[in-house]
């Protein structure tokens, strides 16, 4: 077994802290938590439902644990000169929490799925079919208000890899439509 120094373990608990917070930026910058609601206040007519960002949200989760757990083991080795091994108290609580993250990433992202379509539902909108619209996305799918929507030649034209600007330009087409 390989020993662990305590440079390789402050290094190591840095680097999970800094893919942190580029995860946590991520998730705030673009306004993906936002997206849906975003979407709805502007009464788009074609909305994209994507929940891929809770795999974002239990990758944060785990490299926090992971940061937190190397620079325990910094101060252990650095300290007492004690590397932590399976039976600790503190590897077995960042299991815990990197079991917890992961929950955050498989069923947690149908969980938030499901929440999503319900709240599109409630604000008027139905899936569309498979192979309609979004046909370049497999993770992203596309609820309208206006069924016809779906078959509409326009509109699928924009509507292909669930890019966030493309509601914004569907609805420009049919308000475009609209006036003429």
């Amino acid at each position: 077994m390989v020993k662990l120094s305590p440079l390789k373990a402050i290094i190591t608990s840095l680097a999970c802290f800094a893919l942190c917070l580029l995860s946590s930026f991520l998730l705030v910058s673009d306004n993906t938590l936002g997206y849906l609601s975003y979407q709805l206040n502007n009464d788009y007519k074609v909305v994209y439902l994507d929940s891929r960002y809770f795999g974002m949200i239990g990758a944060s989760v785990v490299l926090l644990s992971a940061g937190l757990f190397m620079f325990w083991q910094y101060i252990c080795l650095k300290r007492f000169d004690l590397s932590l091994g399976p039976n600790h108290l503190s590897t077995k609580a960042f299991t815990v929490v990197a079991v917890i993250g992961f929950l955050f990433i498989l069923p947690g992202q149908s969980i938030e799925k499901n929440r999503i379509e319900k709240i599109a539902e409630q604000h008027g909108y139905q899936p569309c079919p498979p192979f309609t619209l979004l046909m370049g996305s497999v993770s992203i799918d596309a609820w309208v208000k206006d069924f016809s929507l779906c078959n509409d030649p326009e509109v699928d034209k924009l509507a292909r890899y669930g890019y966030p600007g493309e509601p914004a330009q569907i609805a420009k087409l049919l308000a475009n439509r609209e006036s003429k």
